[in-house]
C-alpha cells in the first residue's frame, strides 16, 4: 500500500477539499482524485465520501482513520531517521581527552564506535582540564573526557573511578605489603602532584593525616614526578590511569585507606539528536567501568 495515497486522504480531510488539498500537495485536481480512487480500489470499499459540502469519511474511511495515521506519522520518522544517517555518512566528531584516558580507555571505545559507524571520522584532541573545558565552550570538541567538572549547559555522565597508587623507587622496601598505609608516607619525603578537587580525594586524605608534602610539583602529566620517585628523592601517589606501562625504576601498591579520582565526560544535551554522536555516547556507556 502507497503510503502518500494515505496522506493525500489526510490532507483532503484536512483542508476540507480536493481542490484545496491538490493546491497543497503541488497535484492537479485530476491527479489527486486519481490517487484517491485508486486507494479505494485497493482496498474494495469507499473511504471517503465527496459532494457538494466537501469531502468527508466513509464509515469505513473512520474505522480506517487511526490506522492511516500512524502509518504516515510512522513513514515520516521513516524518513527523517535515514536523513539523520545519511547527514552522519562522512561526519567529523571532535573528543577532547586527559592523556591517562587516552591511552588507556577511549582506544576500547573508538574500537567499538569504529565497528558500528565506520565512516564517521574522529578527532582525537589530548589535553588537560582547563584545555578540555576551553575545548569544549568554545564548540572545538563535542565530547570533553576528563575529571569530575560538570560545566554548566551540559550533560555530564561518569565514566570511572581510577584508583591511586602509592608509587616509591623499585628498591623501596615492601616486603609482605599488599597495601601502602597512608601513615608510612609521614615517614619519607613527598611529592604532591598538583590535583583538582572534583577529581580525587588523594590531597583531602592527605590533609587528614597531616601529611605535609615537601615537593609540590605542578605538571599536566605525572612524568616529573616519577622521574623524582625514580632517582630515590620522594614518595609519591598518582592515579592508576596514570602509570607509565614500563616504569623499571618505581614500583606501586594500592594505598589503604583507598582513594580514587573520579573521571567523567561532558557534552552538549544536542548531541543525543545526531546519530553518530549518540552513537559515540553508547560506546562510552558500555566501556565504563
Amino acid at each position: 500500500m502507497n503510503v502518500q495515497k494515505l496522506n493525500i486522504i489526510l490532507e483532503a480531510l484536512r483542508c476540507g477539499s480536493i481542490t484545496k488539498a491538490a493546491e497543497e500537495l503541488g497535484y492537479t485536481q485530476s491527479g489527486l482524485t486519481y490517487a484517491i480512487n485508486s486507494l479505494e480500489s485497493e482496498l474494495g470499499f469507499p473511504v471517503v465520501i465527496r459532494d457538494s459540502g466537501g469531502i468527508r469519511l466513509s464509515r469505513e474511511g473512520q474505522e480506517l482513520l487511526p490506522l492511516m495515521e500512524e502509518m504516515v506519522e510512522c513513514e515520516k520518522r521513516l524518513s527523517d531517521k535515514a536523513k539523520l544517517i545519511l547527514n552522519s555518512r562522512g561526519k567529523t566528531l571532535n573528543v577532547g581527552s586527559y592523556p591517562s584516558i587516552s591511552a588507556n580507555v577511549l582506544p576500547r571505545m573508538l574500537a567499538d564506535f569504529n565497528s558500528e559507524e565506520p565512516d564517521v571520522k574522529v578527532n582525537i584532541m589530548v589535553g588537560s582540564r582547563d584545555e578540555i573545558i576551553n575545548w569544549l565552550l568554545d564548540g572545538t570538541v563535542d565530547f570533553g573526557l576528563g575529571g569530575q567538572v560538570k560545566l554548566a549547559g551540559f550533560e555530564w555522565m561518569p565514566v570511572l573511578r581510577d584508583p591511586e597508587l602509592a608509587i616509591m623507587p623499585s628498591d623501596f622496601p615492601t616486603e609482605g605489603m599488599e597495601c601502602f598505609p597512608m601513615e608510612e608516607f609521614k615517614r619519607h619525603p613527598f611529592a604532591l602532584p598538583v590535583y583538582w578537587a572534583e577529581e580525587g580525594e588523594l590531597a583531602a586524605q592527605i590533609d587528614a593525616y597531616g601529611i605535609q608534602p615537601q615537593f609540590v610539583v605542578g605538571s599536566p602529566d605525572n612524568a616529573p614526578v616519577i622521574a623524582m620517585v625514580e632517582q630515590g628523592i620522594c614518595l609519591s601517589a598518582i592515579p592508576r590511569l596514570t602509570m607509565p606501562p614500563y616504569a623499571c625504576g618505581i614500583k606501586a601498591l594500592p594505598i589503604e585507606p583507598p582513594c580514587s579520582r573520579q573521571l567523567g565526560v561532558n557534552y552538549r544535551q544536542s548531541c543525543v539528536d545526531d546519530p553518530a554522536a549518540a552513537a559515540f555516547l553508547k560506546c562510552i556507556e558500555r566501556h565504563r567501568g
